[in-house]
């Protein structure tokens, strides 16, 4: 996935929704029932989590990271 300059590889089981507007995109499972985390450009365009315990970010490059779940079914 692709947010703004940044490159956002996810397990299968997660679905994204951006707000291109409000630079921001929460992430949650497939059945919609849950939110993994939210992320958000700052200021200074930073990228920002706010995960739930049962999220992993790793980071593989420069703008580049990989979401991952505690648990991967």
């Amino acid at each position: 996935m692709k947010f703004f300059e940044w490159e956002i590889e996810m397990n299968p089981k997660m679905k994204p929704y951006m707000d291109m507007e409000n630079r921001r995109v929460a992430i949650l499972t497939k059945e919609d029932d849950e939110i993994h985390m939210t992320m958000e450009l700052d200021e200074q365009d930073r990228l920002v989590f706010h995960p739930r315990w049962n999220c992993n970010v790793i980071l593989l490059g420069e703008k580049h990271i990989r979401l991952t779940l505690n648990q991967e079914e």
